[in-house]
């Protein structure tokens, strides 16, 4: 530890969520991943794997069939 580290003020990055809103996401995130570890996709996570693999660059000479 250099001698002005005791001197430094930790700042949150600012953000436009609420704390209403971080409650939300975590409980979302949370069944989420209760969802995932059952087996099952969260409804609102269905399509995610499809458009990924549509936007993934394809090696030269594959085509799309």
């Amino acid at each position: 530890m250099t001698e002005h580290e005791d001197d430094l003020t930790v700042v949150p990055l600012p953000s436009s969520e609420t704390e209403e809103e971080r409650r939300r996401i975590r409980k979302s995130n949370d069944r989420d991943q209760k969802l995932e570890r059952e087996g099952k996709v969260a409804p609102h996570n269905l399509g995610y794997d499809k458009v990924v693999d549509l936007n993934e660059p394809k090696p030269d000479g594959v085509l799309d069939e």
